[in-house]
């Protein structure tokens, strides 16, 4: 039977689970999707996508703004380029399908072109690896590919995360010739596994007594965040990608008050999701002194310093504020006050061109959803952005790397246009270092194919200027940095723009940013906005309270 019969089977099995969007690339041992494809046998949106690192990193874009979507490679090297998404949806709990056409098993070892042993390929980063043959259309395969989806996707007690289905195809890879019995139309029973929410245990089980706490949230917390913030009275800290800020209710400037005076009289602490960007937050959660109490209902949970007295799944509000929480709570508003006008004072001394102003800029100057890139621009907007209410916020913190974020970013403008969650629509902005641009340039190509609502502001600060900010800052020479950590590229931006089909802007200042990204603009945009590295600026606001 041919292979594209198989393929049919896959991909209406995936319609029927629920996966919204298939991104395929080229390839003759995966034209059995492409056949498949065409013939209309995936019910969701289907798009071709050129590179497979690209498509990854798309895949994680859409998966964050709330789409199931699956990427189709075909075998060899191929498969290979998935991984930095495949790692990155991993740590960030991202469910994604990697289906991963591969030649037979006859094939694999003896020497035979673009063949390896690519099953498995990804080992502990993916939930599940579903091996499958060629064949016949059938409940049974219908059911692997239910299991496949049920672990992407954490049901029924898992973590959600990247699931491979490797596909073995034999040749005839082209569909059937005319005429000859084909399998459209038949049913497919494919086996739906809800994901089971865990009950939530007592606050005052959990927690117990506390008189200065706080809620800290990191990528992935818990929906409930707010909630336990308002019941107990505890202020509520939130990185910019928690999901914290789109349900409101969160006291900025995190850093700042956890590094200051008031730091030191915290008593407990309620963590939810992965907190990764502050050292002041990372000391708190390290202190012997400090009830952790850590909320995830999946392992492994974050606790770096196997400091956390107490690990729930879930956790019920208190039925009442907590201790002294309402005096405590006015002191860490004032603390926040007094922070705000502090950094404003400092910002205004200086040059307004650094990371620092633009992120402010970027805030005050949009209001659609947000990916900022995972190393200077989320700590800019954690350090010094007053408010991102309401707003959905990205970062690739899963393993915080500068992989892929154009293409993450068009992966959240595709997801995001269809979807109706809170803070989810309008226009995409995107901000990212230089460097960071341009290790992924090549994916300009799919926010030109896809019309992607989407402004790419281009933080120019020549070069790595997050290193800047860390002790390489300082134990380098100005020449050794420049060479092995600065790095800085000779690109013409506008050009490069142009050759991809996206529009070009220039902003000299952060005034000049606003004004662009207030006045609209279809399809993608990119923003050259350079910066000033200013490494300084970070360590004095993160001690602005001390």
């Amino acid at each position: 039977m041919p292979s594209v019969d198989t393929a049919s089977a896959i991909l209406r099995a995936l319609s029927a689970l629920g996966v919204t969007h298939v991104l395929y690339c080229p390839g003759s041992r995966s034209a059995p999707f492409a056949y498949a494809l065409e013939s209309g046998a995936f019910g969701g949106q289907a798009r071709p996508v050129l590179d497979e690192r690209g498509a990854g990193f798309l895949a994680v874009g859409l998966a964050r703004a709330g789409a199931l979507p699956a990427v189709i490679v075909t075998s060899g090297t191929a498969v290979a380029e998935l991984a930095p998404a495949v790692l990155e949806a991993s740590h960030a709990r991202l469910p994604l399908l990697a289906v991963t056409a591969d030649r037979p098993a006859e094939l694999r070892g003896v020497g035979a072109s673009q063949a390896t042993d690519q099953s498995r390929l990804f080992a502990t980063h993916a939930r599940a690896c579903i091996g499958l043959e060629a064949q016949e259309p059938s409940v049974a395969l219908a059911g692997h590919v239910s299991r496949a989806v049920a672990a992407a996707v954490g049901a029924p007690t898992g973590a959600p995360g990247p699931v491979q289905i490797n596909v073995e195809f034999r040749d005839p890879l082209t569909p059937a010739a005319a005429g000859a019995r084909g399998e459209e139309g038949q049913p497919v029973r494919a086996t739906r596994v809800p994901v089971s929410a865990p009950t939530p245990l007592r606050w005052e089980d959990a927690v117990g007594e506390a008189s200065a706490g706080l809620i800290i949230a990191g990528e992935g917390a818990s929906t409930r965040a707010r909630l336990w913030s308002q019941a107990s009275g505890f202020p509520l800290l939130s990185e910019p990608a928690s999901g914290a800020w789109a349900g409101g209710g969160v006291t900025p400037y995190e850093q700042s008050i956890v590094a200051g005076t008031l730091g030191r009289d915290v008593d407990t602490v309620v963590v939810t999701g992965r907190p990764t960007l502050s050292r002041p937050i990372h000391a708190l959660l390290a202190c012997p002194d400090v009830r952790v109490v850590v909320v995830d209902q999946h392992a492994p949970w974050t606790d770096i310093s196997g400091n956390a007295s107490t690990v729930v799944a879930d956790l019920a509000p208190p039925t009442r504020p907590c201790g002294a929480a309402a005096a405590w709570a006015a002191r860490v508003r004032e603390a926040c006050e007094l922070a705000g006008r502090r950094i404003g004072d400092l910002l205004a001394a200086g040059s307004g061109r650094t990371m620092i102003d633009l992120a402010r800029a970027v805030a005050r100057a949009s209001d659609g959803p947000l990916v900022l890139g995972a190393s200077n621009p989320v700590r800019a907007f954690d350090l010094a952005v007053p408010s991102l209410e309401g707003r959905a916020v990205h970062s690739n913190r899963g393993q915080a790397g500068i992989d892929g974020t154009i293409a993450t970013s068009v992966g959240v403008a595709l997801g995001s246009a269809s979807s109706r969650s809170v803070g989810a629509g309008g226009r995409v902005t995107a901000v990212m270092g230089d460097l960071t641009l341009c290790h992924d340039a090549s994916s300009l190509a799919l926010a030109a194919a896809t019309h992607s609502d989407l402004d790419i502001v281009l933080a120019d600060d020549n070069g790595g200027g997050i290193f800047a900010t860390l002790e390489h800052g300082a134990a380098a020479s100005r020449d050794a940095y420049d060479r092995w950590f600065g790095l800085a590229q000779s690109v013409d931006y506008a050009a490069l723009a142009t050759a991809y089909g996206v529009s070009f802007a220039r902003a000299d200042t952060p005034e000049e940013l606003s004004s662009i990204l207030a006045t609209p603009a279809p399809g993608p945009r990119m923003i050259h906005a350079p910066v000033e590295r200013a490494a300084h600026l970070y360590g004095a606001i993160r001690d602005i309270l001390r």
